[in-house]
């Protein structure tokens, strides 16, 4: 292997990281917003109501009325400040943690309460055999995660599950700030049947991000696509003029190409896994699955801009060959 092609190889591999930094720049853009949202996104509203129902009957509602509809829920206590009540009836988002995990749905299904601290809580807590508790009143609730350390994170806010059967669920809804994530009709529903009216909550309206702010991070790792393609346009060329070197003919001269062609490819393979394993300590990514999705079509894209650039160029040698063939 050549100088010149070592040199070459380069821009496929700068290509695949360079694709890799900008998916990573997006997810993590990404992963700010749900920090700061505590897992909810855009689409979230708040509403109070005067109801002395429970939050268990509340609950109750919303499963039997829309079971269908994905829904979450954050109930913010208006005397304990730092208490928020989460609830979810099909999926939650995960939230990075220092320590255990965030809540599943199945932490809502039964009739234990779990918490989940900040870093900085300032809550009673017991510890007993290596586990702890948040003790409120004669309640112990079981800590089963503590939240990284970061800015975007009310450090000193607590969140506890709730559900039908659960503790937590006992108290009356007008004591809390209902905040649901949903569709906009369901939400629509659901405060309409409470005689409330929606509120777009302050990390909605602050931390909204402009929906044009991922696409410079689009743009270039689109360049980095169109770069890893010129690379292989010209590792194309290159073997063309080697192959032409080489004084052989048909058969002999095809199967050359295809094995310096079949080697190049499984190198741009390698480089590709290179890159994945890299990234994957040096970078950030929600799931290591969209880099690898990335990373494979890229190389495919890769290989057929390579394999067209082949045939073109045989193309146009086979078409300066045939006059001379008339004469």
């Amino acid at each position: 292997m050549n100088l010149k092609k070592i040199l070459l190889l380069f821009i496929p591999l700068l290509a695949f990281l360079g694709m890799g930094t900008m998916l990573s720049n997006i997810d993590s853009g990404h992963a700010d917003e749900l920090l700061e949202a505590h897992g909810l996104t855009n689409n979230t509203r708040y509403f109070r109501t005067n109801s002395k129902e429970s939050i268990s009957s509340f609950l109750r509602y919303i499963d039997k009325n829309y079971a269908n509809h994905q829904l979450q829920l954050h109930l913010d206590s208006n005397y304990e400040k730092k208490q928020v009540l989460v609830w979810a009836n099909h999926t939650v988002k995960s939230l990075p943690t220092e320590e255990g995990r965030y809540f599943s749905p199945d932490d809502f299904k039964g009739k234990v309460s779990f918490a989940v601290l900040g870093p900085a809580t300032e809550v009673n807590l017991l510890n007993v055999q290596n586990n702890k508790y948040v003790v409120l009143g004669q309640n112990y609730y079981s800590v089963i995660g503590e939240f990284k350390d970061y800015p975007q994170v009310e450090m000193d806010k607590y969140y506890l599950s709730t559900g039908i059967d659960q503790p937590t669920a006992k108290d009356q809804l007008r004591n809390y700030r209902i905040v649901i994530d949903g569709a906009p009709n369901v939400l629509d529903r659901i405060a309409k049947h409470y005689h409330a009216q929606l509120h777009v909550p302050s990390f909605v309206k602050e931390h909204h991000r402009d929906r044009w702010s991922v696409v410079p991070y689009i743009l270039l790792l689109l360049v980095a696509e169109l770069f890893g393609i010129g690379g292989n346009v010209l590792l194309a060329i290159l073997i063309k003029r080697q192959a032409k070197l080489t004084r052989l003919h048909g058969d002999l001269l095809r199967n050359w190409v295809i094995n310096k062609s079949v080697r190049l490819f499984m190198i741009e393979g390698a480089l590709g896994i290179f890159t994945y394993i890299f990234l994957r300590y040096h970078a950030f990514y929600s799931t290591y699955s969209s880099l690898i999705i990335t990373l494979i079509v890229s190389w495919l894209i890769f290989i057929a801009a390579f394999c067209v650039t082949i045939y073109c160029l045989a193309r146009k040698d086979r078409k300066i060959v045939k006059p001379a063939k008339r004469f």
